[in-house]
């Protein structure tokens, strides 16, 4: 738990240590985390530990298991060094707040021609 400064609630981020590779099979049941207090989404960061190849992206979907891209969708970066980040703010997400105790899972479409692996990093304030 980091204590932002001029914060009146405590920052939170989640990173999901599990790196998917986004040339393999389709995920849609990754959980990424389940929040012991209502939050609300402030940032989604994707890293790419590996280099990405110029194929066409794949899709990243942040989720619920009824619906796996309630919170966040976006496509996967080409051409792209290791060590790449790319940090997506409120005005990005499909909704931002979480009820408590709700699984927040990580769906990807996988088959990506190229090659690819990334994370997902989820900065939250609890509401």
């Amino acid at each position: 738990m980091i204590k932002g400064k001029n914060l009146d609630k405590d920052l939170l981020v989640t990173n999901n240590k599990t790196v998917f590779d986004l040339s393999g099979a389709a995920a849609s049941e990754m959980v990424l985390f389940r929040p012991q207090n209502d939050v609300v989404i402030n940032s989604v960061t994707i890293l790419y530990p590996e280099a990405t190849s110029s194929d066409t992206g794949v899709a990243i979907k942040i989720g619920t298991g009824a619906d796996d891209d309630a919170y966040f969708t976006a496509t996967s970066e080409v051409s792209k060094s290791a060590g790449y980040s790319k940090t997506y703010g409120t005005g990005d997400l499909v909704l931002a707040t979480i009820p408590k105790g709700t699984p927040v899972y990580l769906a990807h479409a996988g088959s990506k021609a190229g090659t690819g692996t990334a994370f997902v990093s989820i900065s939250y304030t609890t509401i």
